[in-house]
């Protein structure tokens, strides 16, 4: 038995050594493959032309990319690419002037119905282009394009002369005419115009219907018919399905005509809709309002609306509002419009109901009760909680408030002037000190035009102020214990300036805040009473740089609205140290061209839309003229 096994092993032990010898063997085909993997060098080059590159760093370019279509605005010009992270601009549009800049994001359309068949009188006409700007704006903000259908968009539908050989009823077949004009759109949104977002930019659902694709015909749990979503042939196999519904006539709307497995249901938690249930349930006064004097009612709708989505973007950002001052001294004048701003979005707008919160948002933190601060912040925090604002000044202009004199020579600027230390200070939080200002302005693009930054974030140049901005100081106000003192109120910036900046929030920003951004509460608190005798009056944080005297004011003043004439200047002195400014500081240089292109596009962009949707109104295929365009 030991025998036979020994045997085994032997045997095997042969077939091993056999299998060694044979694959140990150097042929030459063997040493020559053998030799040239040992040269990794060789190998890697037999394959350089076969496999892709995997290298994502930024190039120069050899020719200077086309120019794209509305991609100028006065003197600022860009181009949209998804190089934009790159340090400097010119290295790929190989042209100082031209900024490069993210790829525009697309803009699922969301369409409501406004049916102009209907005899209205002027100020019922009126209330309505109130409500719809209110609901356009809102939907604008939150990155859709909301376009307004008629009629004749229902008209383009081969199904519409369906209708009248259905003998439906009446609101019935208005909501068929709704359907009908959706499907001739196609792919996007159908909504009814007393629906709206009512949540943050980034909310889960309201990001999910951005992305404009919808894999099946949705509508909204306990909304009725106030949103839907789908494409195109989801829409059009709806409507079949429901016009072939042989008990058309016993349904109240289109969706209990269409087969419940058409339909995904969601949960509508972000969006609020003031339908007539809603209205009399949670709102009475209104309720009873709308019955008496139908539009006074409907005025006091609208602005209930636009007090509940300025009450959502305070809640949204409940640790404040920042404005950035990265170099104090000499700088007040310069961030005097981001602090103006910040406290008109601490007003809060008139409303019948204003500590009253939006239906899908029961247990907000209504406006009259809010704890919202304006902070003056040395450096950009990446918070989410926190609100931006911030004023970015050209490098001449920075030299000249820092040196308190326009008299600046090449040589002042290369000797006793620090590289870059506008974008230094503010990036100082997230980066710290060690980094120079490539990097730097790598994240301060981020932080700009970023998905995640430009909802968190507001930023301009000077230039995007007229001079008017910088208006004298208001004299001094008198401490006064009277428990109902008199409103102050200031408008520091023109209906028009703000108008534009309505579209970028979703709400009108109050034009009125009271002076020296004070904030008075419905019924006057301790805060307005004098302190006891012996408790020290409240100081300013040892962090808050202190107030220029009114002398200084003037000369902040005067120097901003020179640096501001330099732009066109033709002074070739001027000129030069302009250019000597911008060389020494590139960083700095290259935040204020992104920013002054990146908001230049912004306005470009709604402007488009704008005039591409009053085109209709010259004969196009989509109906009446866009009398509601404001």
């Amino acid at each position: 038995m030991a025998l036979r096994h020994v045997t085994r092993y032997l045997l095997l032990a042969a077939i091993l050594l056999v299998g060694i010898l044979l694959f140990s063997s150097s042929s030459p085909s063997v040493v020559s493959v053998v030799d040239h993997v040992r040269d990794p060098v060789a190998y890697v080059g037999s394959l350089k032309d076969t496999l892709p590159d995997f290298r994502f760093t930024f190039h120069n370019s050899a020719h200077k990319p086309p120019v794209q279509k509305n991609s100028t605005d006065g003197d600022s010009s860009w181009y949209s690419d998804w190089t934009w992270l790159n340090p400097f601009s010119s290295s790929v549009t190989l042209d100082q002037d031209r900024i490069v800049l993210p790829p525009q994001a697309d803009r699922p359309p969301i369409y409501v119905f406004y049916d102009t068949t209907l005899k209205r009188d002027a100020e019922t006409k009126k209330v309505d282009q109130e409500l719809l700007l209110t609901w356009r704006r809102a939907w604008w903000a939150q990155g859709f394009r909301p376009v307004i259908l008629t009629e004749s968009d229902a008209m383009g539908h081969p199904l519409y002369q369906t209708l009248h050989s259905k003998d439906m009823p009446p609101p019935l077949e208005q909501e068929f005419r709704q359907w009908l004009a959706w499907g001739h759109m196609g792919t996007g949104l159908l909504a009814s115009p007393f629906c709206y977002p009512m949540a943050a930019y980034h909310d889960p659902l309201l990001s999910h219907l951005r992305r404009g694709q919808y894999a099946q015909l949705t509508r909204f749990e306990g909304l009725g018919p106030g949103l839907y979503a789908g494409e195109n042939t989801q829409i059009n196999d709806a409507i079949k399905a429901a016009l072939d519904n042989v008990k058309l006539n016993s349904f109240k709307t289109v969706y209990e005509a269409i087969p419940p497995s058409q339909f995904q249901i969601e949960q509508p938690t972000s969006i609020a809709f003031y339908d007539s249930h809603t209205i009399t349930k949670k709102y009475h006064i209104l309720a009873q309002q709308l019955v008496k004097e139908p539009n006074t009612g409907r005025r006091s709708l609208n602005n209930l609306i636009i007090g509940h989505l300025h009450t959502i973007w305070q809640n949204t950002f409940k640790t404040g509002i920042a404005v950035l001052q990265p170099l104090a001294a000499h700088t007040f004048t310069l961030v005097k419009p981001s602090k103006d701003l910040a406290n008109l979005l601490l007003q809060c707008p008139p409303s019948l109901l204003q500590s009253s919160c939006p239906p899908n948002q029961p247990k907000c933190s209504p406006c009259v009760g809010s704890k919202m601060t304006v902070t003056v912040a040395p450096s950009f925090r990446n918070t989410s909680s926190l609100f931006t604002i911030a004023i970015v000044p050209h490098p001449y202009t920075m030299v000249t408030l820092t040196n308190q004199t326009d008299s600046i020579s090449v040589g002042h600027i290369r000797r006793h002037t620090p590289r870059d230390p506008w974008i230094t200070a503010v990036t100082r939080d997230i980066l710290g000190d060690a980094r120079g200002g490539p990097s730097r302005v790598v994240s301060l693009k981020d932080a700009v035009a970023s998905d995640y930054g430009r909802s968190r974030t507001l930023w301009f140049t000077t230039e995007h102020f007229p001079e008017a901005f910088w208006p004298p100081p208001p004299p001094p106000k008198s401490p006064s214990n009277d428990p109902h003192p008199n409103q102050e109120r200031i408008a520091p910036f023109p209906d028009e300036w703000l108008e534009e900046l309505d579209w970028h929030f979703g709400f009108p920003i109050p034009r009125t805040s009271l002076s020296h951004g004070e904030s008075l509460p419905p019924v006057p608190g301790p805060e307005r009473w004098k302190a006891p005798a012996g408790v020290p009056q409240e100081r300013k944080k040892s962090s808050d740089p202190d107030p220029p005297s009114d002398e200084q004011r003037t000369i902040e003043t005067n120097l901003l609205r020179k640096a501001r004439a330099t732009l066109d200047s033709k002074d070739e002195h001027v000129r030069t140290i302009r250019a000597v400014a911008e060389a020494w500081n590139l960083a700095d240089t290259e935040a204020w061209k992104f920013v002054k292109s990146y908001r230049a596009r912004q306005i470009v962009e709604r402007m488009q839309f704008e005039e591409e949707e009053s085109s209709y109104s010259l004969g196009g295929s989509r109906g009446n003229t866009r009398w509601w365009r404001q």
